[in-house]
């Protein structure tokens, strides 16, 4: 189950990138967000930290990234999963 699962989130990563990055370009609000952040990591990438800090920096940075990664996959496949289910409801399947 684990390997469908993975084999799922792969295929849905790959499906979503067109789409959603063509929603996010148009999308002002994230760009400006985008924009935030990207000042922000410059300005922290000017700090004058420890190498401990530094990679402490970097650890926070890069988990949250895996985690936006992983909740942007699972939104993506919720997404698809209750398309469907709506389709259901409306007997549009043919199941």
């Amino acid at each position: 189950m684990k390997e469908v699962k993975e084999f799922l989130k792969l295929a849905a990563d790959s499906m979503k990138n067109e789409t959603l990055n063509q929603l996010l370009e148009s999308d002002v609000e994230y760009q400006k967000k985008a924009g935030e952040e990207k000042q922000a990591l410059e300005a922290v990438g000017g700090l004058k930290l420890t190498e401990e800090e530094k990679e402490a920096v970097d650890i926070l940075i890069a988990r949250k990234d895996e985690l936006r990664y992983e909740s942007n996959v699972n939104a993506y496949m919720a997404g698809i999963l209750d398309g469907y289910e709506i389709l259901k409801m409306f007997d549009l399947t043919k199941e």
